[in-house]
């Protein structure tokens, strides 16, 4: 069963949401007992820009929550925020992976969120990060830094990867992830036999509804920055 999805029944859908809307889609076989609903996403619903239209192409292949043909009715929703759905859905959605898992850690800082900006890691996060994993005891794992421009370049042991696709390939092989509230977070969280040790770097002002997925049932580990959003004084 195919179920279009107009313009304006999601607002405007990046990559994270495009794992809400898989969310949603898990949740109404549930609820309706049948295993077969897909959504087809129609031109305008989600963004135009490449990244996300890679994406949902490749949830399309991977996973059986998106089709790439019309079905005969659309959704009557309209302004549905498939993260506020999560309190009636709860966490279901399931991303299966088809790569085999290696000795990989795969950090993705968030430095250049142009909105919510409480999701951007101070540079510490980061530091800390490399640091860690730069130690004798992960000598043997292949280390990378998924972003488009890190502003950082930390030693040989590591390189940089910035081809979005190929970061999504980092992600299912990693035994390590840690990342912040993005998309490819979301994704690490939502797959079936992903990263053994699941990390996540927020302020504590973030948004609850927008957590990872399973966070809260205990999948992964949740660790906070302070942000100076008062201008405080401390002498």
């Amino acid at each position: 069963m195919i179920i279009n999805i107009e313009p304006g029944t999601f607002g405007t859908v990046r990559n994270g949401d495009l794992i809400g809307i898989c969310n949603v889609v898990e949740h109404l076989r549930i609820e309706s007992n049948n295993p077969n609903i897909r959504f087809h996403m129609k031109p305008g619903s989600i963004s135009n820009e490449k990244y996300v239209q890679d994406f949902h192409s490749f949830l399309i292949m991977v996973t059986d929550y998106f089709s790439a043909f019309e079905g005969e009715e659309s959704l009557p929703w309209r302004k549905v925020n498939v993260w506020d759905f999560r309190d009636i859905s709860g966490d279901v959605v399931k991303i299966p992976n088809f790569l085999p898992q290696k000795k990989k850690i795969a950090i993705f800082p968030l430095t250049d969120a142009p909105y919510n900006t409480w999701r951007n890691w101070p540079r510490h996060v980061l530091e800390g990060l490399i640091e860690k994993y730069s130690a004798e005891e992960y000598k043997d794992y292949e280390k990378v830094i998924c972003c488009k421009n890190t502003g950082y370049v930390p030693n040989e042991e590591w390189q940089v990867s910035a081809d979005f696709m190929d970061n999504i390939r980092h992600i299912m092989e990693a035994e390590i992830f840690a990342g912040g509230d993005t998309g490819t977070t979301h994704f690490a969280f939502a797959l079936d036999n992903g990263p053994k040790e699941l990390i996540y770097y927020g302020s504590s002002r973030a948004l609850v509804h927008t957590l990872p997925f399973y966070l809260l049932k205990g999948k992964g580990c949740f660790y906070h920055y302070w942000l100076d959003f008062e201008g405080s004084k401390w002498a």
